[in-house]
């Protein structure tokens, strides 16, 4: 097969940049791929998302604005100076390089050796790599077009934002290889690997019925499962049936271990970054605990006072969410590693066993130490019970129960009524919380006069690969945090509204969606202006009234925010009540 340059590859993020449809992506992604070779799939479908390898690898470029004017500069033969002067008129470096290159043809690069010139770019380390990160750049920004210039130094400086979604590249994969209804064994497979480089080139090699059979692989990620959520205790009899598992629900972060059989343990957290290194006393422990030879297991790690025996807020666990000092923080704030499910073992994957049999076999292969244990749990099928558990739960500093179905499998990545989260805050009367992006700003006045003084939140909808507003939030941040959002947001700031965000409301500043918080809020009502299940509601969207700010959340990306369905569902069980 004859290589494709990457041109073409460039030519087809034009089209993808040009277009605020989600269809017309699945269509040009189905398009393209059939045309290239299992490798360019894999590659191309990493340089989509502005990566270089599965986003749990944490495979950085180490390269700001300043080297991408320093290499635009050198490549072109200019001052910095004239770059940095065009950067303040578009604010954009790919523009910038497109038009100073308008002249030159190039497109003689392939996709592979573009790939593997980033890749080394990616790769070097130690003394004098800037330097050598700038050299490279610029020879091979020298080499290309404009257009494909535009592409590499987006790529580079982390700021592609074509606005392809995973189930949008999901779609397009399966309406390439096969039928856009197979997508549920692509959306499982990648649940599973969570890798898209890695499907996208089994399925252009051996078509979507090898993709079926992948199984879980230690080192690589599984992306969590997650629950559905209700406002009363006896509406989890609407959705279970039969025996559930009542759960302490930690208020801490989720964990997942995976174990090789040459005793080299990572973790990782919800988000699928990798976190080993901020738990030295996890791994010790589960070596310690492990009786078998690899294994992937998911718990929750909770900051833990061993002289009281009682466990600590998650503000304090965050504090050990650092690259140095680790080891102080280790004495300073013990921790405890609960489990609640085995995914893998010793070559049998068991993601299709139920909840029964995975924690049989959870508890068989791993014994408690001193900062393994196994959450708390009861097996029943009485309300009363789920009820007595949950209040339990509380007062033991938690923040409520998980309630599991008892014969249920693990659906990785999705959100079922498997799982039933309850952590209703009876003490405050407020509605619940939600995981929202950050999508835009309005100035600050006052104090807040240097700062934002409010932001605009939204949710995900993956259906459509849009993000729909739902609140603006300006309570509960301390001075310390409003000092730090336009550092914080400023590499996320859009010239104007990103394409794939609906909303009635105005803003001084937009923003890609990059950010989640957690916000907690009086009810949810009815507003003109806010856009969440707006196709449900004859006089506008939901909106979240008297937000308050909770805390950042680090281990969730955009695309696991509450979810529209999640929002409308709440709003319905609380009309009802």
């Amino acid at each position: 097969m004859v290589k494709t340059k990457f041109l073409k590859l460039a030519e087809v993020f034009d089209r993808l940049e040009r277009t605020a449809s989600n269809l017309a992506m699945i269509d040009i992604l189905t398009e393209f791929f059939p045309k290239i070779s299992p490798e360019e799939a894999k590659i191309s479908a990493y340089l989509l998302r502005g990566e270089l390898s599965p986003s749990y690898e944490g495979l950085e470029m180490g390269l700001a604005g300043k080297m991408a004017i320093k290499a635009i500069a050198r490549s072109e033969g200019i001052s910095p100076e004239k770059v940095a002067s065009l950067f303040k008129k578009t604010g954009d470096f790919g523009s910038i390089v497109e038009i100073l290159k308008k002249d030159k043809k190039g497109g003689g690069l392939t996709i592979e050796e573009v790939f593997e010139k980033l890749l080394g770019i990616a790769k070097i380390s130690g003394e004098g790599s800037q330097e050598k990160k700038l050299n490279l750049l610029a020879d091979l920004l020298s080499k290309v077009s404009g257009i494909e210039a535009k592409y590499i130094i987006r790529t580079i400086l982390g700021t592609l934002r074509l606005g392809v979604g995973e189930m949008t590249f999901l779609y397009g994969l399966a309406k390439a290889f096969g039928e856009k209804k197979q997508k549920e064994i692509l959306e499982y497979a990648f649940n599973v690997l969570s890798d898209f480089g890695e499907i996208a080139r089994l399925v252009s090699e051996f078509g979507i019925k090898k993709v079926a059979e992948i199984k879980p692989k230690v080192g690589a990620p599984i992306r969590v499962m997650l629950s559905s959520r209700v406002e009363e205790l006896k509406e989890v009899k609407d959705h279970i049936a039969g025996l559930v598992s009542v759960e302490e629900k930690y208020d801490g972060e989720r964990i997942q271990a995976h174990i090789k059989k040459n005793g080299e343990i990572s973790l990782f957290s919800r988000r699928q970054e990798n976190i080993t290194h901020q738990y030295p006393d996890i791994i010790d422990g589960l070596k310690k605990s492990f009786l078998g030879k690899e294994a992937i297991i998911e718990g929750e790690v909770v900051a833990y006072d061993r002289k009281k025996e009682k466990l600590l807020p998650f503000q304090i666990l965050m504090s050990r969410r650092r690259k140095h000092k680790v080891e102080e923080y280790i004495k300073k704030i013990p921790i405890r590693y609960f489990l609640f499910d085995l995914l893998y073992l010793d070559g049998k994957n068991y993601l299709k066993q139920s909840l029964k049999e995975r924690r049989t076999v959870l508890e068989r292969f791993f014994k408690k130490t001193e900062s393994i244990d196994f959450g708390k749990y009861a097996i029943t099928d009485d309300l009363s019970e789920m009820e007595s558990r949950f209040i339990d739960s509380i007062e033991r500093g938690n923040e409520g129960v998980m309630i599991k179905d008892y014969s249920g499998i693990y659906q990785a990545g999705s959100r079922g009524w498997l799982w039933i989260k309850f952590k209703k805050e009876y003490k405050k009367e407020l509605a619940d919380t939600f995981d929202l992006a950050i999508i835009g700003a309005l100035y600050g006045a006052g104090k807040r006069a240097n700062t934002y003084g409010s932001l605009l939140l939204a949710s995900y909808n993956p259906k459509d690969n849009k993000y729909y507003s739902f609140t603006k939030v300006g309570s509960g941040f301390t001075d310390e945090i409003l000092e730090q959002l336009p550092k914080m947001l400023d590499k996320y700031k859009l010239t104007g509204k990103y394409k794939f965000v609906e909303t009635e409301m105005k803003a001084d500043v937009w923003f890609e969606p990059k950010i989640v918080m957690e916000v907690m809020g009086a009810e949810i009502t009815v507003s003109p202006v806010h856009t969440v299940a707006k196709d449900k509601i004859k006089k506008g969207g939901l909106a979240l009234r008297f937000p308050i700010f909770i805390r950042w959340r680090d281990d969730k990306s955009p695309e696991n925010t509450t979810t529209i369905q999640e929002i409308y569902d709440l709003y319905k069980s609380s009309k009802k009540h």
